[in-house]
């Protein structure tokens, strides 16, 4: 996919800024409220999208890479399962509830 390109579009009296690839719709530039952001100048605009380009990540991060929430989801239930092995349960409300030992 090539990089897109930045343009200004005039709207009567204020500047949108628009990201144009070949092929794909444009995409305008957002402000906060999620409506296309308005500019006095087409430089502004254009100045305005560089600088929100260059701060976009290009890809979205996974937010668990490496597998270390499934990993303990799964070392919390197996240690559930030897705790109910080796201690017993009691079934509280159709569940069954590990039986913690405590020293004092």
């Amino acid at each position: 996919m090539t990089a897109p390109r930045i343009e200004a579009i005039s709207f009567g009296t204020y500047y949108c800024a628009a990201y144009r690839c070949d092929g794909a719709p444009d995409i305008l530039l957002d402000g906060a409220d999620g409506r296309p952001e308005r500019f006095t100048s087409a430089t502004a605009a254009i100045k305005a999208a560089e600088l929100a380009l260059h701060f976009k990540p290009a890809i979205p991060a996974d937010e668990d890479i490496l597998g270390a929430r499934q990993f303990h989801e799964i070392r919390a239930a197996a240690e559930a399962a030897l705790q109910i092995e080796a201690l017993g349960g009691v079934v509280v409300d159709g569940r069954v509830v590990p039986v913690e030992v405590r020293r004092r």
